[in-house]
């Protein structure tokens, strides 16, 4: 995994040296980095545990792509990339949300037909939850409020629960991913 990590992040460095002294529009040269320096994270986020440092390391890489797409020096304040447009930033992408939506889409896929990828989903949640000692997916959210992300994120539902939590993401699908982990496992305990 570490060999995966390097070459998201050389590949994030490549993209933005790509966009430093470019003809193009500023949200031109951004979607080329999007392109290009995102779309290497978003493969393999999902799968990789990225530490706390590691993912603060790759958005600083980020925050300088868009800080040249934009003809700005990398001193300049970050803040101007970070904020939502909400509150006059320009809202770029940053790992944390980006690795949110990619676990996000992995739960989607895998939970999508009746097979056994979803049973071993849903066997993996239990497993998390008797580890958090939580009685299902909402509480394991709630629960990563009071942990660290190097912490958390040490399986895929941890790791996920911190993301959702993190990000403030309102969340309905985890009604729906208690109801099937219930309806999955009641009978197999009546048995």
């Amino acid at each position: 995994m570490s060999a995966t990590r390097e070459v998201v992040r050389e590949k994030a460095r490549l993209a933005r040296d790509l966009i430093k002294r470019h003809p193009l529009t500023p949200e031109l040269s951004a979607k080329i980095f999007a392109q290009k320096g995102i779309g290497a994270f978003r493969f393999s986020a999902s799968l990789i545990e990225w530490s706390q440092s590691e993912l603060e390391g790759l958005q600083k890489i980020w925050v300088q792509a868009y800080q040249n797409a934009w003809h700005v020096p990398w001193s300049s304040a970050n803040s101007l990339y970070t904020f939502p447009t909400a509150e006059s930033g320009y809202e770029c992408p940053l790992p944390s949300g980006v690795l949110t939506q990619a676990l996000l889409q992995h739960v989607d896929q895998c939970m999508r037909h009746e097979d056994v990828v979803k049973k071993n989903m849903l066997a993996q949640l239990a497993r998390t939850l008797t580890e958090w000692y939580c009685n299902s997916f909402t509480d394991l959210i709630d629960e990563m409020e009071l942990w660290d992300w190097n912490i958390a994120n040490k399986d895929f539902w941890s790791r996920l629960a911190k993301s959702l939590h993190s990000q403030k993401v309102l969340v309905t699908c985890a009604e729906k991913m208690d109801q099937k982990l219930a309806s999955v496992l009641v009978p197999e305990k009546m048995i």
